[in-house]
């Protein structure tokens, strides 16, 4: 799904089908920290791959909650899978990633956003509506966590055998999926983290209000913003994640006594 039929989707929130999420949006910051943009054709290939691998556990992730929810839309679209083919966006997975490696100046790449019907009749009486949009929304971040704790453990046994190749393929899927977590969660619509926006307390419901209706529009100025200009305001935004990333890979380093 591209940016643009990302931010009508996000309305998601009022209507029917709904989008799990965003479309598991990375910001090129992100894929720079990851090893993506390398010369050789190699590292371009192992890259994009690590990010499919990504996309993959993000889209599950919604996919999973919302079927466990019952929701039917999810596992009669083909989405309860780990297969790579059923998450992909050919443009925003692959053709972008790769171009973005080759020094192109796109922002963003993309995965294929799950889709739900947010019917409550469907749905499990043991929680609010508002309760399992926040569950569906955070279960795909939430995958990203998991994959980027085992990569943790891939790093270190990498960094204890001194197997560079280990390590190097464990760092960058650790960083890639925190990376990955961190942006979706932004409170900003069309990303996961809007459904945080239904719990701002009342004082801020202006605030809520104007983002669910127009979020889409200040994620799109905020992604435009950093296109040429060599300052992205998302990338300010998400520099406090990266320094906790660096500072959590700094602290595997150590562990795995190789600094």
């Amino acid at each position: 799904m591209n940016v643009l039929n990302s931010l009508v989707s996000s309305r998601g929130l009022l209507g029917s089908p709904l989008l799990a999420g965003s479309p598991s949006m990375v910001e090129m910051g992100t894929l720079g920290m990851a090893g993506l943009g390398g010369s050789r054709l190699g590292e371009v290939v192992l890259s994009v791959l690590a990010l499919i691998a990504c996309v993959t556990v993000h889209e599950f992730g919604h996919a999973y909650v919302a079927d466990r929810l019952g929701d039917p839309l999810p596992r009669e679209q083909g989405r309860v899978t780990l297969n790579p083919l059923a998450h992909i966006d050919w443009l925003g997975t692959v053709i972008f990633p790769v171009l973005m490696a080759m020094g192109a100046g796109i922002p963003l790449a993309w995965g294929k956003p799950v889709e739900w019907t947010g019917n409550p009749r469907y749905l499990s009486r043991r929680y609010s509506m508002r309760t399992i949009r926040l569950m569906v929304s955070t279960a795909g971040p939430g995958m990203n966590l998991v994959l980027a704790l085992l990569m943790s453990v891939l790093l270190l046994i990498g960094l204890k055998l001194q197997n560079q190749s280990l390590a190097s393929f464990g760092h960058r899927l650790l960083v890639m999926n925190l990376s990955l977590m961190f942006f979706n969660l932004l409170p900003i619509p069309p990303l996961d983290g809007r459904s945080f926006l239904e719990f701002l307390p009342s004082p801020l419901s202006p605030v809520r209000d104007f983002l669910l209706r127009y979020g889409g529009f200040v994620f799109l100025a905020l992604v435009l913003l950093g296109t040429g200009s060599g300052v992205s305001p998302l990338g300010w935004l998400m520099s406090p994640f990266y320094w906790l990333i660096g500072h959590y890979v700094e602290l595997l380093k150590i562990l795995g006594g190789s600094a």
